[in-house]
């Protein structure tokens, strides 16, 4: 595989978001396949990755979407997934974006909020509207991707949905649940499906999306046993007529790496700092939530040392990892930052005026494919009025 990542690098340049089609179509067909035995519609949260060459890849083994607003409904669009398949997620939806949807068939709707409901929905329209309620369960993952708790944004009370559901009970079509993300046990996962399928049967609503937040492997978690899941959820999701899941990192985390090169090496008192030219600006993960990343090194020392992997930005919070021992690169030699594909071109920016990295696919038979060009400084401010 270092091969592989030498060549690109040769042809693309780095920094690269490079992702390999056989992992992501593996991985896809293993989340297709989990509740295979049901009217079962698998979208693919685009807001793990946005890039509409993957998104086809993804729609032509049965995927639908699962989107925010008008920019992933467009990468959706891109991908040939059809709006029947599409839903529309968030807590904070316009009048001007219903109008959007409408306008382009968008079929289903996850309401956040009986406020929501109020503001856009008390009016007949084509949309299947899908009530998101709030279980109040412990996700047990990192407190800024755990969102099914009362103190947290999204979602209303089941109360709430009580009300909405007494008085317009023949404009809902089912319930919505999503409790965070990167979630490695069955356990929230369970209980937060049989507080809603308790609700479900009190008003008879036979459709549910459940979400998804299914974990990975990063470093010392386990990834969610889909066996063990399966198992525990199907006695209750059978007794739905169609169950929806959106799942963006299972699939692309694995599938995709930042290949990025070393710009120094820098010897402190304390520790050993290697410079990448990729830092927060590339991959916030790691400054956003501590995340981990394992990071392999292409070079010629056999020498191990305990280093911070940094990036270039004037920040002390840009850094890829700390404290992780690798193989102690050279100037220009490239790191491998594994587990790269959800949460990562997605999540990049621009601080410091920088660019965002291209992508590159490697396909089933070994070719590679430029799926996304390297901005440019001036695509970077061609939005900018100076005179």
């Amino acid at each position: 595989m270092k091969e592989i990542f030498k060549e690109i690098a040769k042809r693309f340049g780095t920094p690269v978001y490079v992702y390999f089609e056989d992992i992501l179509v593996k991985r896809a067909k293993i989340v297709k396949d989990v509740f295979s035995d049901l009217n079962y519609l698998p979208t693919v949260a685009i807001k793990a990755n946005n890039n509409p060459y993957l998104l086809k890849i993804l729609k032509d083994i049965g995927f639908g979407a699962d989107i925010l607003g008008e920019g992933e409904f467009y990468a959706a669009s891109l991908a040939g997934i059809e709006p029947t398949n599409i839903v529309w997620n968030g807590n904070g939806k316009t009048p001007e974006q219903k109008e959007f949807m409408l306008k382009n068939n968008v079929k289903y709707i996850n309401v956040d909020s009986i406020e929501e409901f109020e503001y856009l929905w008390k009016k007949e329209n084509n949309f299947e509207l899908f009530l998101r309620v709030n279980p109040d369960i412990d996700a047990k993952t990192h407190p800024y991707i755990s969102t099914g708790l009362k103190k947290h944004k999204f979602g209303m009370t089941f109360d709430q949905a009580r009300i909405l559901l007494e008085k317009f009970r023949e404009r809902i079509s089912g319930f919505h649940i999503h409790i965070g993300s990167q979630i490695t046990e069955i356990s929230p996962f369970k209980e937060a499906l049989e507080k809603t399928y308790s609700l479900a049967k009190e008003y008879n609503v036979k459709k549910i999306n459940i979400g998804g937040g299914w974990g990975i492997k990063y470093k010392n978690e386990n990834e969610l046993d889909l066996n063990k899941l399966k198992e525990e959820l199907m006695p209750i999701l059978k007794n739905f007529e169609l169950v929806i899941s959106e799942i963006g990192r299972f699939i692309f985390a694995p599938s995709g790496f930042l290949l990025s090169k070393v710009l120094l090496v820098k010897k402190g008192e304390q520790k050993t700092f290697v410079v990448s030219e990729s830092g927060m600006n590339h991959l916030i993960r790691p400054a956003l939530y501590n995340a981990y990343h394992d990071i392999e090194v292409i070079t010629e020392s056999a020498t191990k040392e305990v280093v911070d992997v940094v990036g270039p930005l004037c920040e002390t919070g840009d850094f890829i990892a700390k404290d992780i021992e690798i193989n102690l690169p050279e100037i220009g030699d490239l790191l491998i930052i594994k587990n790269a594909g959800a949460y990562g071109f997605s999540m990049a920016n621009n601080y410091n005026g920088t660019t965002k990295p291209s992508e590159v696919l490697v396909k089933k038979d070994g070719t590679l494919k430029l799926i996304r060009k390297r901005q440019t400084i001036e695509e970077l401010f061609n939005s900018c009025i100076i005179d």
